[in-house]
């Protein structure tokens, strides 16, 4: 308002000086007094002090114009860095619900591998146990049926183990005279009369128990041939197997594991015998032993 009000006396100031003139102009031109001077002088400067005024107000309203423009620009500019970030964060949040989407399905499909398998061990500790307990109920069963033969009189049905074994001694006294006089000609034991042997000797003079219960009558007499054999050729890691035919899964070894000679003059070994049965394996070491004049490894 007082920018206004010095503009408004500067004009009404312009505007009578100009009409004193036009007045002066009319008349005759006196000689301006030193007062007149003085006065005209003060007009002067003090329309220069308005012109002046005048020209710093036009200033700074055109830098007040130009802060305003720049202030606008700078909104405009923040404004649109705020979109640009605002689009950013949406799309962060979109790939982390991506991410948290996918983590999830992963651990689904990996908790449900895991009780799959889970599933998969149950049964098949379920059907180990239930295999388990078939071969203890057989083991059981044999040992059962073994007794009763042991203990059945003469007349009991052929071909058990019991009459098996006492046939075959019966057999052994009739020819073991005529196997030992031809096993001394030719140096030693005959190589082909393991089969023969071994169904002269008693199984149990070539098995132990713990493998003799394992087995029916058949593959007891196998497992028998495969120690005769094996002791016969008396070199360390040589083994016999053999294969149940009666039995689908039985299988079977001898091995010999340590041959020495003791300060007796006996020539022993140690064979040990192997028996997997539906994929369980018993292991067992046993001694044999030929005290002369025989000429036969028995278990000692």
């Amino acid at each position: 308002m007082a920018m206004k009000r010095s503009l408004v006396v500067a004009a009404l100031a312009a505007a009578a000086l100009a009409a004193a003139s036009a007045a002066a102009s009319q008349s005759e031109t006196p000689v301006p007094t030193e007062e007149e001077a003085r006065q005209k002088a003060e007009m002067d400067a003090r329309w220069q002090q308005l012109e002046a005024r005048r020209r710093a107000a036009d200033a700074e309203r055109e830098a007040a114009r130009l802060r305003h423009e720049q202030s606008v620009r700078d909104a405009e500019a923040a404004r649109l860095r705020y979109e640009a970030d605002l689009a950013r964060n949406r799309e962060a949040a979109e790939r982390h619900r991506r991410e948290v989407e996918r983590a999830d399905a992963a651990r689904a499909d990996y908790d449900r591998r895991m009780a799959e398998r889970a599933a998969e061990q149950s049964a098949e500790e379920a059907e180990r146990d239930a295999r388990r307990a078939e071969r203890e109920a057989r083991r059981e069963r044999d040992r059962t049926e073994s007794a009763q033969a042991a203990a059945a009189p003469a007349a009991s049905a052929p071909g058990s183990c019991e009459e098996r074994q006492q046939r075959d001694r019966r057999r052994g006294r009739r020819i073991g005279g005529l196997l030992g006089g031809v096993a001394g000609m030719v140096g030693g034991p005959a190589g082909g009369a393991a089969g023969l042997v071994s169904r002269i000797v008693p199984v149990g003079a070539l098995i132990g128990e713990a493998i003799a219960s394992l087995l029916d009558c058949d593959e007891q007499e196998k497992a028998a041939t495969a120690t005769e054999v094996a002791v016969e050729r008396g070199v360390v890691g040589t083994t016999e197997t053999w294969t149940s035919e009666t039995r689908p899964g039985v299988t079977g070894s001898s091995t010999v594991t340590a041959v020495q000679r003791t300060a007796g003059g006996e020539d022993c070994m140690t064979v040990t015998d192997v028996v997997i049965v539906d994929g369980e394996e018993t292991r067992a070491p046993k001694r044999m032993c030929r005290r002369p004049p025989a000429n036969r490894y028995v278990r000692v």
